[in-house]
C-alpha cells in the first residue's frame, strides 16, 4: 500500500513572505514619515507588489498599521525574549530614553492602543496578545528581583507587572504630548515604587550592623 505524498506548502510560504514584506514596508514608512502619511500605493511600491495584492492581504489601513506594529513587536522580541529579561534598571532607563529614536512608531502604538478598546477593531487582538506576553515577561523580572532582595516578597508579580506596563504606557503618552520630563527617570522611579525597592533598600540599611539600628 502506498501513501500519497504530502501536498507542497509552497503557496502558503510565498503568501507569508509577501505579507511579511508588506508589513516591513509599512513599518519603514511609519518610521520615516509617521503613520498619517501612509498610502497603499507607496506600500506596494516598496514591497515590490501590486496595490491590489496589498489590499488582498490587508483590507484596510488599520490592518496595515497593525501589521507594522506586529513587525516592530517581533523585532523587540528578538532583543527581550521571555526568560532572558534582565534585572538591571539602567537598561530599563536606557530603553525608555530610546523612545525619541522610535518616536513615530511609538505614536502609532499609542494611537492603535486607543483603537484597541473598540470591539472588532484590528488592533484589539494584537494588543491583547502584546499585553499578555509583556505581563508574563515582566512578571519573571519581578520574581527574579524578589529572589535577589530587590523587590518586596509579598507582592504579586503579575499584578505589579500590569501596573508597571500601565505606568509605562501612560508616561510614554504624556511624554509624546509634552516632552518636558526625563522619561527614563520617571519610569525607573515608578518601577522602584511599584516593586517596593525603595522599602527593601531602606530595610537593608536598617538591618546593616554598620549603618542601621
Amino acid at each position: 500500500m502506498t501513501t500519497a505524498a504530502p501536498k507542497s506548502r509552497g503557496p502558503y510560504a510565498k503568501s507569508a513572505k509577501r505579507r511579511q514584506a508588506i508589513a516591513r514596508a509599512v513599518l519603514d514608512i511609519v518610521r520615516e514619515k509617521g503613520h498619517g502619511h501612509l498610502t497603499t500605493a507607496e506600500v506596494a511600491g516598496r514591497a515590490g507588489t501590486a496595490e491590489a495584492t496589498v489590499l488582498y492581504h490587508f483590507p484596510s489601513k488599520d490592518h496595515l498599521l497593525v501589521a507594522a506594529l506586529q513587525c516592530a513587536d517581533d523585532e523587540a522580541g528578538e532583543r527581550f525574549r521571555i526568560g532572558e529579561w534582565v534585572l538591571d534598571l539602567d537598561e530599563l532607563r536606557a530603553a525608555a530614553r530610546d523612545v525619541p529614536r522610535h518616536e513615530n512608531t511609538m505614536r502609532l502604538y499609542v494611537t492603535l492602543a486607543g483603537h484597541a478598546a473598540t470591539p472588532g477593531h484590528p488592533a484589539q487582538e494584537f494588543f491583547a496578545e502584546h499585553y499578555r506576553k509583556s505581563v508574563a515577561g515582566l512578571s519573571q523580572v519581578i520574581e527574579q528581583r524578589q529572589a535577589a532582595g530587590l523587590a518586596h516578597p509579598g507582592l504579586d508579580p503579575a499584578e505589579v507587572a500590569r501596573q508597571a506596563i500601565a505606568v509605562w504606557d501612560g508616561l510614554q503618552t504624556q511624554w509624546l504630548s509634552d516632552p518636558v520630563f526625563d522619561l527614563g527617570e520617571a519610569i525607573v522611579a515608578a518601577f522602584r515604587r511599584l516593586t517596593g525597592q525603595n522599602w527593601m533598600e531602606a530595610r537593608q540599611t536598617l538591618l546593616d550592623p554598620e549603618t542601621g539600628l
